[in-house]
């Protein structure tokens, strides 16, 4: 998707899983290389953000863990909320320390931004998996992310919070309601130029 909108591809993006930005600092199996999340802000264009993702390091297979394996041992994922499906996919709770580092990588990366950004924060979880009732529920180091980004990030970038999980069709509903006037007024911008 990067290398999409850096082509120009995309004339706006709704990024609703930036994940690959923590599971390439934490170590996870969804790394996608350090400069995900810049392409969009790099050429200025808007883009709407949300923390899906964040919640948890992807780490299956579950053997793993038996094998000694450095990303296992180094986080400690044993000790950890676990998500197993099934062998191969293994997901782990982020700790609210974690989520402290990535919050000044999110910052860092939006703040560079030279188009409109506004971030999203489903206040009752991130994910699924991230709810009430549900293996990864841990509303207190979604709160320390919060609170560390709100800190480093530029004012003029929005922050929406929402009363509600990710995985609600009023949140889908507002990313766009939210997406339409941010494109369009950006275009107006442009046409007024």
């Amino acid at each position: 998707m990067e290398e999409l909108i850096a082509e120009g591809v995309f004339d706006a993006v709704i990024d609703i899983v930036p994940a690959a930005v923590a599971e390439e600092m934490l170590g996870g199996n969804g790394a996608a290389g350090p400069t995900r999340l810049e392409a969009a802000g790099k050429r200025g264009i808007p883009q709407i953000v949300t923390p899906c993702g964040f919640d948890m390091i992807s780490c299956g297979p579950v053997d793993r863990a038996d094998r000694g394996d450095p990303l296992w041992v180094s986080r400690d994922l044993k000790k950890r909320k676990l998500f197993v499906p099934d062998a191969f996919r293994v997901q782990a709770r982020t700790t609210a320390e974690e989520l402290k580092e990535v919050a000044k990588e999110m910052a860092r990366k939006l703040n560079m931004a030279k188009g409109p950004v506004i971030f999203l924060n489903p206040k009752k979880g991130w994910s699924s998996l991230d709810k009430e009732g549900m293996p990864l529920w841990d509303p207190e180091a979604d709160r320390a992310f919060m609170e560390e980004f709100r800190k480093l990030l530029d004012p003029n970038i929005q922050v929406v919070d929402l009363d509600l999980n990710l995985d609600k069709r009023e949140f889908a509903e507002k990313v766009v309601e939210l997406f339409l006037a941010l494109k369009g007024a950006s275009e107006s911008s442009v046409s007024d130029t």
